[in-house]
C-alpha cells in the first residue's frame, strides 16, 4: 500500500473513526485503507464514486479482500448524496480537484472530525489549502506524504 494509504488507515483508525466517508473511490486503494480502519474500529465506510467502472473494480477488490461488510458503495454525484449524510468522523476527499472546496463546504462533520484531502501538492491545490486553513475554528496542515495531503480538524 502506498505511504499515503498507510497514513490514511493509521489516522482514521487512530482517532477511532466509526463513521467514515470517502468522496471519490476511484480504483479502490484508499477504499481498502479506510475499510481496514473501519474493521479495526467496528465502523463503516460510505464510498461515493461517480464512475460505474471504477466503483465496480473497487467493489471486486474489497470483496476479494473480505472487507465488504465494512463498505457501503454509493454510485452517483457526491453533490446529490452529501446533503443526506451527517456526522462523519473522518472524510477523505479524492475526487475531481475543482470540487474539493464545494464538497468540503457541504460536509456536516462530527465536531472535531478530520478531513483528509489528497493530491494537494501534485495538483497545486493552493486555493483549497488556503480555504481550509482560513476556516474559523479549523486546524489544518499540509503534509508531504504521497502527492501531498491536507489534514483539517473541523471544530464545527
Amino acid at each position: 500500500m502506498p505511504a499515503s494509504a498507510e497514513f490514511l488507515c493509521a489516522l482514521a483508525s487512530g482517532i477511532g473513526a466509526r463513521n467514515i466517508l470517502e468522496i471519490g473511490g476511484s480504483s479502490g486503494i484508499s477504499t481498502i485503507a479506510l475499510a481496514v480502519a473501519a474493521k479495526a474500529t467496528q465502523g463503516r465506510v460510505i464510498s461515493l464514486e461517480i464512475e460505474p467502472i471504477r466503483q465496480a473494480e473497487s467493489k471486486q477488490t474489497i470483496a476479494r479482500l473480505g472487507l465488504s461488510d465494512f463498505v457501503d458503495f454509493r454510485l452517483g454525484d457526491a453533490a446529490q448524496t452529501l446533503p443526506e449524510l451527517s456526522d462523519p468522523e473522518f472524510v477523505l476527499i479524492d475526487c475531481e480537484k475543482h470540487d474539493y472546496i464545494r464538497f468540503f463546504d457541504m460536509l456536516r462533520m462530527y465536531p472535531g472530525g478530520i478531513v483528509e484531502a489528497d493530491n494537494v501538492v501534485s495538483h497545486q491545490l493552493g486555493t483549497y489549502v488556503a480555504h481550509v486553513q482560513s476556516r474559523p475554528g479549523a486546524q489544518s496542515v499540509t503534509l508531504p506524504i504521497g502527492h501531498g495531503l491536507e489534514i483539517t480538524r473541523v471544530a464545527n
